[in-house]
């Protein structure tokens, strides 16, 4: 199976051991550098990799928050989850990754689970309090 485009940058910063700047990344990868710079903002925002500036450039890298690992999981989830076509998958998918989640967080103390519980319910409260945003999954 074809690396998507985010895969590949994240490969090619995860080799690079200062970061590598849109162009840089444009060049590599043989693509638009405002392509480069889309994925990488969009990236950014939702922690897979930073930047710092230097001079005049930003300097990507991969995202110390995360290990490489998670970063593989936050991708796999994201396209996942943009491949949903109704309410039902979507309910279905997630389900089943809550029932697992819990499986795990069964064996953990009390004080890690209320910790669990708490997140929970202020994703909870983000669903109920979301304002109705018109997109290509909404039926």
């Amino acid at each position: 199976m074809k690396e998507s485009l985010e895969e590949q940058i994240l490969e090619y910063l995860k080799k690079m051991r200062v970061g590598a700047t849109a162009s840089e990344l444009s060049r590599k990868l043989n693509i638009n550098r405002m392509t480069a710079v889309k994925y990488l903002e969009v990236m950014r925002a939702t922690g897979l990799v930073d930047y710092k500036n230097v001079g005049m450039a930003k300097v990507y890298y991969v995202s110390t928050e995360f290990s490489y690992a998670q970063h593989v999981l936050l991708l796999k989830t994201r396209q996942l989850l943009e491949n949903i076509r109704t309410p039902e998958e979507h309910y279905t998918i997630l389900e089943n990754i809550l029932d697992s989640h819990i499986e795990i967080a069964s064996t953990y103390k009390k004080s890690e689970r209320e910790k669990i519980a708490k997140l929970l319910e202020k994703c909870a409260n983000k669903v109920r309090e979301a304002k109705v945003v018109k997109n290509n999954n909404s039926k």
